[in-house]
């Protein structure tokens, strides 16, 4: 009669394991970047030469990195035009979703694709480097 008990019990317990547990702690690659960082600075030419410039502080503007590399703007909807692939400090990191993405208004925007976003980070400062050497400079919020 224990049999009969064990055997249901083993089927339960062999089933009932969750196999596709998402990995959610991040890449030692991305995570001084996790959290959210605010535009202060970005790079103008100005009389041919390359200068930082102060951003409008009245209407604040952030980004977002999640753990698994997914930027988000500060109501949380997945910025439209991202990268496939960072390169943060000279090391590689491939933008994977590991989580349900929500994105705004994407149908809205014209995008310049850009394979990959250079980013220079040194404690709570971060320079992101768009394609066609456009700079933003970020400080952690």
């Amino acid at each position: 009669m224990k049999r009969l008990f064990y055997i249901p019990l083993l089927f339960i317990l062999l089933f009932g394991c969750k196999k596709d547990k998402i990995d959610m702690q991040p890449d030692e690659i991305i995570e001084p970047l996790v959290g959210k960082w605010l535009l202060t600075e970005s790079e103008q030419s100005v009389n041919g030469k390359k200068v930082w410039q102060p951003v409008n502080s009245n209407d604040p503007q952030y980004l977002v990195f999640r753990f698994d590399g997914v930027m988000f703007d500060k109501d949380g909807f997945a910025n439209c035009c991202t990268p496939k692939e960072l390169s943060i400090n000279g090391n590689s990191f491939t933008i994977q979703p590991k989580r349900k993405v929500v994105y705004g208004k994407c149908a809205a925007v014209s995008c310049a694709y850009c394979a990959v976003w250079g980013i220079e980070y040194s404690g709570n400062e971060m320079i992101l480097n768009y394609c066609f050497g456009v700079r933003e400079k970020y400080i952690k919020n």
